[in-house]
């Protein structure tokens, strides 16, 4: 599994935070009344990102070509906790703390992306297969990468980047001004919810035709808490090369 921003993507990223930076924020309220104006940019969303120590993402997004559900909790200093589960590919659990990781394959898992064969996921399955971080997969890296949910964030703003302003609402409990973009002939259909007090945290991003993307973000500089699985739930490396020799 890969996680990719789409190609068009890239050529539209670089002139599109250029003009975000000029921006000036205003539009309608979510029921098309009166303007709104003076609330976060969608570029503070962007940095408010950048500068997270962790964060706390669920949602859809692309892995390859397919929507993958996440649901991961992840920090700077390499804690992460999460799972990610993408359709018939399977799903899987993850822990990564220090220079250890952990994952928890289910069967399809194993199959699709571990090529296990039908003997070895049944004696794998439902445990944490240890290993280190620096063998964890592409994909999962990449979802406890805080740099992940940075692009993410500016990928939606620079396909959109003047999306119309809408009047301070509550999403979840959290003050955010709302920001949707009204020009189909960008993408259709996306849309930011920003933080309206304190730091100017993006907490959901969609756009489902640019970025493909479908978060809500929250627990911004929260600690994460990545424990290690129980020992019992644990297979190692040498212990899952000693069933792999008892099958031959």
């Amino acid at each position: 599994m890969k996680y990719v921003i789409r190609g068009r993507r890239v050529a539209v990223a670089a002139a599109g935070a250029a003009a975000l930076l000029a921006l000036t924020a205003c539009g309608s309220d979510d029921d098309g009344g009166s303007e709104a104006s003076g609330g976060p940019a969608q570029a503070d969303a962007v940095e408010a990102m950048r500068s997270a120590t962790s964060v706390h993402a669920v949602g859809e997004m692309i892995v390859v070509a397919d929507p993958a559900q996440v649901d991961v909790q992840t920090d700077k200093k390499g804690n992460c906790v999460g799972s990610a589960k993408e359709g018939e590919k399977g799903a899987v659990e993850f822990v990564m703390q220090g220079d250890t990781a952990w994952l928890k394959p289910d069967a399809a898992y194993l199959e699709s992306e571990m090529m296990y064969d039908a003997e070895l996921i049944a004696e794998v399955e439902g445990s944490y297969l240890e290993q280190p971080k620096s063998d964890v997969p592409t994909a999962l890296a990449d979802l406890c990468n805080l740099g992940t949910y940075v692009e993410q964030t500016d990928s939606v703003v620079s396909f959109s980047p003047e999306m119309t302003q809408k009047e301070k609402t509550e999403h979840e409990g959290v003050a955010v001004v709302p920001y949707v973009n009204e020009d189909p002939s960008t993408s259709d259909g996306a849309s930011m919810k920003i933080a309206a007090e304190g730091k100017p945290y993006p907490v959901t991003i969609t756009d489902p035709e640019g970025a493909e993307v479908d978060l809500a973000f929250s627990a911004f500089g929260k600690p994460v808490k990545a424990e290690a699985p129980a020992a019992e739930s644990v297979l190692t490396e040498d212990q899952l090369s000693d069933i792999r020799l008892e099958q031959m």
